[in-house]
């Protein structure tokens, strides 16, 4: 089992061995804990972080950064970047609640979550959602810079541009993802200031860290999610929150231990064509920050960790664990071939209005956005030595549980 990566652009080659002319791109971009507290303290000149337990992950994260995941000189630079943003965010965050404690006292009433396995629809179903105008979404640049989105400065061009570079430092990541300061995007990046998110171990070969992060209580990041939302909901607009993140799905429990009135959207998609597109997918991630990246423990884990986690969501639903009457089933292949009819049908169950006018957008949004205009995404089972016979069993239970589709093109 092994996964081939991408070439780099000749650019990146080029910086990335100012690195290596360096003896390493830790003498150019620092990466200590200490360090990383304090400049974000000189940046604001603020001090207090905040509560919760944050810090144990900071430092786990950052040892892992430095230890494990062989970062190159662009790799170092993105992630310094990213923790300085979340560090930043928190001391700023925290005065802000401090000068308003009144912000805190927002309700954020029956929010809805988009989950399911990475690549099974749940961002076009976020997008074509978030055509609605009574909606509220978190968009990318609000959640790079929450501060500035809480007090009406707005930084989308900036984070826009820092999205777009990632498109630069390996252009297949393009033809996998749309990326945009201006859309809508997953809450990982509200969990991000939590340390407790799995973009970090996402896009970072970080195992300390990940496996702390399995075995982690997630309440905590869930807390500061809702904060977060009651700081971006009292800058005003709608109050009816849409939030989406694959990552969700390993933590309803949690999830719904913070927002108890929550209903689920849930994606579901041939795990069969989910599974290579998500290798390929956190392979390219990684290999846009780290030097070496060998995904043959990831390809040999994910297939029975998700048949596990399948089987678990099941379970749940059916004991009570998880409220089935708060889950709502969507299927990938509806959401493709009949989008606003796919909407309007989660609409009706939500018992949300939709009308005429939301139709079009949709139609209107998804014309503008036709399959491939930003290239073609290749994978197969068989590139990363999964047998396709075996995969059809381990899923079988769940396939057909749930009645989802094969994709045999």
């Amino acid at each position: 089992m092994s996964w081939t990566p991408p070439r780099r652009p000749r650019w990146a080659q080029r910086l990335i061995a100012h690195g290596e002319a360096a003896g390493g791109a830790e003498h150019l971009v620092a990466l200590g804990v200490d360090e990383l507290l304090e400049t974000a303290r000189s940046q604001t000149g603020l001090d207090d972080f905040g509560d919760g337990p944050w810090r144990e992950p900071f430092e786990l994260l950052v040892r892992s950064l430095v230890d494990e995941s062989n970062l190159h000189l662009l790799g170092r630079t993105i992630v310094r970047t990213e923790i300085l943003q979340c560090l930043r965010s928190r001391l700023q965050l925290t005065e802000l609640w401090k000068q308003r404690p009144d912000i805190l006292g927002n309700a954020i009433e029956r929010p809805v979550f988009i989950v399911g396995s990475p690549r099974s629809g749940t961002s076009i179903l976020h997008e074509l959602m978030a055509c609605d105008t009574d909606t509220r979404v978190p968009l990318f640049w609000e959640m790079q810079f929450p501060y500035a989105a809480a007090t009406g400065e707005n930084r989308a061009e900036v984070a826009d541009l820092v999205t777009q570079f990632w498109h630069d430092v390996q252009p297949e990541y393009e033809t996998m993802h749309a990326n945009s300061g201006y859309l809508p995007n997953e809450c990982i990046f509200i969990m991000n200031h939590a340390f407790l998110s799995d973009h970090w171990s996402g896009n970072h070969c970080v195992a300390s860290y990940e496996r702390s992060l399995i075995a982690s209580d997630h309440r905590p990041a869930y807390s500061l999610h809702k904060r977060f939302l009651k700081t971006l909901q009292q800058a005003g607009g709608p109050r009816r929150w849409l939030l989406k993140a694959p990552s969700h799905f390993s933590q309803l429990r949690a999830l719904l231990a913070v927002y108890p009135d929550a209903r689920i959207v849930r994606t579901h998609r041939d795990p069969l064509k989910t599974l290579p597109s998500t290798i390929n997918l956190m392979g390219t991630l990684k290999w846009m920050r780290c030097n070496r990246v060998d995904m043959s423990k990831t390809i040999a884990a994910m297939p029975p960790g998700y048949a596990m986690l399948f089987q678990m969501e099941r379970d749940w639903r059916a004991d009570g664990t998880l409220p089935n009457d708060q889950f709502i089933d969507v299927h990938f292949d509806d959401i493709v071939k009949h989008p606003a009819d796919t909407v309007r049908a989660v609409y009706e169950r939500l018992d949300w209005s939709f009308n005429d006018a939301l139709a079009t957008a949709i139609t209107d949004y998804v014309a503008k956005k036709p399959k491939g205009s930003r290239g073609v995404h290749r994978y197969s089972l068989a590139d990363i030595g999964l047998d396709a016979a075996e995969e059809r069993q381990r899923f079988a239970d769940y396939t057909a549980h749930y009645g989802v589709r094969e994709e045999n093109d």
